[in-house]
């Protein structure tokens, strides 16, 4: 789509590339698809330097780092996969210091890490781009007859090519089915006087001598003769097979949610919070399949990185729980001084405790941390346990965690401990207990019982999660209340909020029984 370069601008770049020799000559277009007229630009040269690590950590993910001189998109651009085309990332173009600035690697530093970022490749491109346009004279498709000049800086290998560049613009239909059908039409065209398509999706990928970005090697493994890869080695069907590969997309998703996270997008602290959460829940519950020195340690890191996400989340909850009460009131008993210290103070906290977060997702810890869950998956420490056949394994596993959800809940009204620290056993015995069933529930092989027992755990971390969340929320009433007193403000409207969170805690707490009872009766199933 159209081209910005505003700082961090986003936007889904939908494009087919087509070999081309160079002699032939671009077809007549017009009629093809209510293409209405040809608009050709002047031919002007882009110049572009792409960054990378040494091995090679972003291009192996389809993710590029460009600089890139003229044109009207000159400046720095992060490509990455989306669900259609790719999400390109621009920023302006700013002094060539021959560094990448802090502000672009940003949204990739989950995968560079703290690892250097050098040059990769320079690529010169001559591009006569044509505008199809349509009857209202709205760009509908870019079409850019490209002559290439690259050169793989690390391996001083020059390449030439020319390319067909299709690319949609802003006219372009708004389904998927209708960009499809427009640029099916124009591909048979563009066939028809011998272009075919390109042997490379990537100019970087070509660049460096392969067909794909997943395909490019880094420079210590040339030569090396390939390993087999962990889940060669995992016999099929064992909980080994099972649980890594779990494991493995758990991490997969860890990674994936980091750059939302640190930009602050809605929802992405609380996604990635749930996914530590997930991880942790794995590692605890099969932890006979593995060495426990090492599951241990990644255990108690992420528990120390997932108490940093919860800080921000529970701020998050505290402020959505007063708008929705405070909206919910009568005009007359609303309070503007509540709403300020409730609210407003709410959005000052969230900030810190995000500033403190991002700190952390830049420090070396945090990036042993990945480095540490990308050797588990890709090596994991197995024991013999792990070879086991996998149906038994989750079986007898989900038959164990019911049993300490009942333990935990049994042990409720205990003297010498307090009810809300029972009731928080109860619901992380829950939670963990969906967790695990999620890892195999729909998946072949195992039964509906596992979504089912998924789902009941669901109900008791939620009930009991929103009940915990009701007795937190009225703690910090109370000293809200008290402060806004000292102050001489009105405090009328604090009782009335407390008196709606204490229903709203009570109700949920009643319901937590009959889910915690469910629970209990689907451990006959295992």
């Amino acid at each position: 789509m159209t081209n910005s370069s505003e700082p961090g601008r986003s936007q889904v770049e939908i494009e087919r590339k087509y070999d081309v020799d160079r002699d032939v000559q671009l077809p007549e277009l017009v009629g093809v698809a209510g293409i209405a007229s040809m608009d050709v630009k002047d031919p002007v040269t882009l110049e572009a330097v792409y960054y990378d690590t040494a091995d090679l950590d972003l291009a192996r993910r389809r993710i590029i780092i460009r600089r890139r001189e003229g044109g009207s998109d000159a400046g720095w651009h992060i490509k990455k996969p989306a669900a259609e085309g790719r999400t390109e990332l621009h920023w302006p173009l700013g002094e060539d210091t021959g560094a990448v600035p802090d502000a672009v690697l940003e949204p990739v530093r989950v995968w560079v890490r703290d690892r250097e970022v050098t040059p990769l490749a320079r690529i010169s491109t001559t591009r006569t781009a044509v505008h199809l346009k349509d009857a209202a004279g709205v760009g509908v498709v870019e079409l850019a007859d490209d002559e290439v000049e690259a050169t793989d800086i690390r391996h001083e290998a020059l390449r030439r090519w020319r390319e067909w560049e299709v690319e949609l613009l802003s006219g372009a239909p708004d389904t998927e089915e209708g960009r499809t059908v427009l640029l099916d039409q124009i591909e048979r065209m563009l066939g028809a006087v011998g272009a075919h398509p390109s042997s490379s999706v990537s100019k970087l990928a070509r660049t460096l001598g392969s067909d794909s970005l997943t395909d490019v090697v880094p420079p210590h493994e040339i030569g090396q003769v390939e390993e087999e890869s962990t889940d060669a080695d995992l016999p099929d069907g064992s909980a080994a097979s099972v649980v890594v590969e779990a494991l493995s997309e758990l991490v997969l998703t860890l990674e994936q949610a980091d750059p939302a996270a640190r930009d602050d997008e809605p929802d992405a602290v609380h996604r990635m919070r749930t996914t530590v959460r997930r991880l942790r829940s794995v590692l605890a519950a099969y932890r006979k399949l593995f060495d426990r020195s090492v599951t241990d340690d990644l255990r108690d890191r992420l528990k120390r990185f997932g108490a940093a996400l919860g800080e921000v989340r529970d701020v998050e909850v505290r402020g959505m729980r007063a708008i929705a009460y405070l909206d919910g009131l009568p005009p007359q008993e609303d309070d503007d001084d509540a709403r300020s210290r409730l609210i407003d103070g709410a959005k000052v906290d969230y900030r810190e405790a995000h500033d403190r977060l991002r700190q952390l997702m830049t420090s070396t810890a945090y990036f042993r941390l990945l480095d540490a869950l990308d050797e588990f998956v890709a090596d994991p420490p197995l024991t013999k346990a792990a070879l086991k056949p996998a149906k038994k394994v989750v079986r007898k596993t989900i038959r164990r965690e019911i049993r300490r959800v009942k333990k935990r809940a049994d042990a409720i009204g205990n003297a010498g401990t307090d009810l809300e620290v029972q009731l928080h056993a109860v619901r992380r015995a829950a939670r963990r207990l969906r967790y695990v069933a999620e890892t195999v529930a729909g998946k072949k092989g195992f039964g509906s019982k596992y979504e089912r027992v998924a789902k009941a755990g669901e109900l008791v971390q939620d009930t009991l999660g929103e009940h915990h969340d009701s007795v937190l929320f009225g703690q910090h009433l109370v000293l809200t209340a008290n402060r806004a007193d000292a102050e001489g403000e009105r405090t009328f409207v604090y009782g009335v909020l407390a008196g709606i969170n204490d229903r709203n805690g009570d109700t949920a707490l009643a319901e937590s029984s009959g889910a915690i009872d469910d629970v209990e009766k689907l451990a006959d199933r295992f």
